[in-house]
């Protein structure tokens, strides 16, 4: 039975097959790319090195990145501080003028009047009322005060049992009932 499918006994008379081979033993004679007789690198090893080189490259943009944080982290910061340190000096400035309108206040009330008038007694009504005003404002910025440095001293002693009891005290479950909230 001879039929022309292909399917014959000698493979060097299939076209289809010996063209096939012939192009298997070519590629395998040619030179390789530049005119070297070393095969080509491997696309595997080709694609690792694409892949480790992007993957230096995202370590590089994420060093990068976190440095410029650090850097906006700490300027901020360091504003913050500078701001913080301007307002302690103009507190600093407000508490000696405090001190200084008392000595003036002190001297003008007990400074004698060798002729009461209107005059004097509408400078003294003046001052009476700002400093009522004036005691309002001090009195409410005592308030604040106090519950600031008995909001710090509380949250120094909270720390300093910390330290001494470590978890068992952060962690204690009395505390934490105690400071839940609701």
């Amino acid at each position: 039975m001879n039929n022309n499918s292909g399917s014959s006994s000698n493979p060097g008379s299939n076209p289809k097959i010996q063209s096939f081979l012939e192009a298997l033993r070519n590629s395998q004679s040619r030179t390789f790319e530049n005119g070297n007789s070393e095969p080509k690198e491997n696309p595997f090893a080709q694609f690792q090195q694409k892949k480790e080189a992007e993957k230096r490259r995202a370590e590089l943009f994420f060093q990068a990145r976190q440095q410029e944080w650090n850097k906006v982290f700490s300027s901020k910061e360091k504003q913050n501080e500078k701001r913080l340190d301007e307002i302690r000096d103009q507190l600093k400035n407000l508490s000696k003028q405090v001190k200084v309108l008392d000595k003036n206040l002190l001297k003008a009330v007990e400074s004698p009047v060798a002729e009461a008038g209107v005059y004097h007694e509408s400078f003294f009504t003046h001052i009476q009322k700002m400093i009522q005003i004036f005691s309002l404002k001090v009195q409410e910025a005592n308030s604040w005060l106090s519950l600031y440095n008995n909001r710090s001293a509380k949250k120094g002693a909270y720390w300093n049992m910390a330290k001494k009891g470590g978890t068992s005290f952060t962690q204690a479950n009395e505390r934490s009932v105690a400071t839940s909230v609701g």
